[in-house]
This record gives structure tokens, C-alpha cells and sequence, in this order.
């Protein structure tokens, strides 16, 4: 992958379903606070098709703790991001956007409290949460796509997860109040925007390993497999302001005990401007998951302390895993 996609300001917007019964667009936000842990990550994707949007809501707490919401919220067709108290608006296609949330959260002493998801929503205490973010994108967006410049959807993937995607590092400002406690937030975070088919069973595993230093310093590593095939390695290099595009990934993590969450990660990133080393152990993980058909789709969304070519920084990282047996697929690879 070579230079950066070169995306319309059309893109920005909303996309014309296709007739795949699992046709998906969706958004996604993330913030972390590296002194605190503090960290909040929100996704909407509009299955029109199924007549729902997917909405998710998640504030990692200090200490370990979360508040979370999920919702299939019905919707009538794929026009705009807005279901369920949630709602995405372009400021500036390309450059800004920002995020609201209005309604409930469940609290949890501890993240992984979600393993039980049933138990949590018809036991963990409510709590009202307002949001209001707004991103604005430190580099251009670029994409995870096959072709020199990145465009398209996810390289080997386009079946199953996009068929068009782009995604980038931004400054995150605004107020997240829960409860009457308010937190004013100035920091980084990632976004994302995709469509096409998602299905989440589809792939074996993949791993979005994401961490920002600073505006000028930062990193994505993605790696995949579909069916018994490993995907070509994508991600982006930040350093000292210069982008350079992922070429190969070396990755390898160590995982704790069953539920067998991961517990560190060593990651190489191989660019055009050389190799760049990250490692980094979780401070809090939410386990999301997925069920269809009997099978199970498990999404660690996990809160990273990372050391990148020499400095700290911090950052969310998503280990999705079919579940064979209790074991997530990538277990043994990745």
C-alpha cells in the first residue's frame, strides 16, 4: 500500500444498500486518556436490511470499571446515524464530525462483568449518560484496501467485513456527563466508516492493534484470516508527522487463562520507512460478542498501554475471534 487514499467528501455520507441480507454501514469513535484510563468507544452500524441498527455505547472507567449500552434499534432505512439516543453528524466530510449520546448506561465494577451479558442487563445499576465529542482528523483518512493507494474496503475482507473503508487518528473535544459527574475531554482517539457486507462469524480472527504517543506519533497494525487464509497485513506509521503505510505486521500475543483474554502483545510493523516496534499489556477490557446461527463472534475491546519506538502511548484494540469450542481461533496464531 503506497500513498494515501484519495477519498470524495461524498464518502462521508450515507451509502445506497446493497441487497446483501447482512449489508452494514456503520461508524466508529474511540478516545483514550493515557494518565487515567479513562477511554470511551462508540459504534453505530445501520443493517437496513435486517431493519435495525446495531448501536454501542462504552465508557471504560478508572480502575477497571465500564458502562456500557447496546441496542438493536429499529430503523426504516439507511439515510443518516441516528438511533437509540445516538447520533453521528458531519461538520466537515474529511476532516470533522461529531458524536452525541443521550440515555442509559449499565455500570460494572469490572469490565469483564460482560462475559454475562444477560446477567449485567438485569442486574447492574442504570446510570444516564451525555455525550458530546467532536473529531477532527490529525492526517488524512486513509483505507485498508488492496490497491496501491488503500482504497476500498479491507484488503481480502471485502466480503465479510467492508467493501469500502477508510479510518484515521483525530483530536477528540467535548463533555461526557454521567450522572452529574462531567469530565471535559481534550486528547486523541481513532475513527472509522465503512459499508458493505458484515458478517460478523465470516472471518477466523482478526486484530486491530491501534496507539497514539502524541499528534505526530502514532500507529495501526490490522491483521486477518479468512477461512484457513491469512489477509494482507495493512495499518499506518505515524512518525514525526510522516505517514508511512503498512507493508507486513509481525504479531504475537500471550493469553491469560480461561476465557483466555489476551494479557500482552508484541507487534513489528514493516513500512517503506523502515520497522517499528510496539508492545503493550491491557488496563481494562470490555469482551463484546456477537451470536448467529449457534456461532459465536467474540470482540475483546481492549484499553492499551503501549510502548512505540521507544515512547509511551496509549490507544483501543480490538481482538475479534470466532469461538470454537471456548477457544477464540486466533489464540494459537496471533
Amino acid at each position: 500500500m503506497g500513498a494515501g487514499a484519495e477519498f470524495s467528501p461524498q464518502d462521508e455520507y450515507m451509502h445506497e444498500p446493497t441487497d446483501h441480507p447482512q449489508f452494514n454501514e456503520s461508524a466508529y469513535y474511540n478516545f483514550v486518556d493515557g494518565d487515567s484510563g479513562f477511554a470511551t468507544l462508540i459504534r453505530m452500524g445501520n443493517r437496513v436490511n435486517e431493519g435495525h441498527a446495531e448501536v454501542t455505547v462504552l465508557l471504560y472507567l478508572p480502575g477497571g470499571g465500564a458502562a456500557f449500552h447496546f441496542e438493536r434499534a429499529p430503523i426504516e432505512d439507511n439515510s443518516k446515524f441516528d438511533a437509540a439516543g445516538l447520533r453521528f453528524e458531519v461538520i466537515e466530510p474529511l476532516q470533522r464530525m461529531r458524536v452525541t449520546y443521550s440515555g442509559d448506561v449499565r455500570v460494572m465494577g469490572s469490565g469483564t462483568e460482560l462475559e454475562d451479558p444477560k446477567k449485567v442487563f438485569a442486574e447492574n445499576p442504570v446510570k444516564h449518560l451525555e455525550l458530546e465529542l467532536e473529531y477532527e482528523n490529525t492526517i488524512p483518512v486513509y483505507g485498508l484496501g488492496s490497491s496501491e493507494s488503500g482504497e476500498s474496503g479491507i484488503a481480502g475482507a471485502e466480503d465479510s467485513i467492508a467493501t469500502g473503508h477508510y479510518q484515521g487518528p483525530c483530536r477528540v473535544s467535548g463533555t461526557v456527563n454521567l450522572d452529574g459527574d462531567e469530565q471535559r475531554i481534550s486528547g486523541l482517539g481513532f475513527r472509522d466508516h465503512s459499508w458493505g457486507p458484515r458478517v460478523w462469524q465470516g472471518p477466523q480472527y482478526w486484530r486491530w492493534v491501534s496507539g497514539l504517543a502524541d499528534e505526530k506519533n502514532g500507529f495501526v497494525g490490522w491483521v486477518s484470516k479468512i477461512g484457513d487464509e491469512r489477509q494482507p497485513d495493512r495499518g499506518m506509521v505515524l512518525r514525526d508527522g510522516e505517514v508511512s503505510f503498512v507493508e507486513r505486521a509481525d504479531i504475537s500475543s500471550e493469553y491469560g487463562p480461561a476465557p483466555h483474554y489476551p494479557e500482552r502483545v508484541e507487534l513489528t510493523l514493516h513500512t517503506s520507512a523502515g520497522s517499528f516496534e510496539v508492545s503493550g499489556e491491557p488496563v481494562n477490557l470490555v469482551p463484546l460478542r456477537n451470536r448467529r446461527g449457534g456461532e459465536v463472534a467474540r470482540l475483546g475491546e481492549l484499553v492499551f498501554r503501549y510502548e512505540f519506538d521507544g515512547m509511551p502511548a496509549h490507544g483501543i484494540s480490538e481482538y475479534h475471534d470466532r469461538m470454537i469450542d471456548g477457544l477464540p481461533a486466533g489464540m494459537d496464531e496471533v
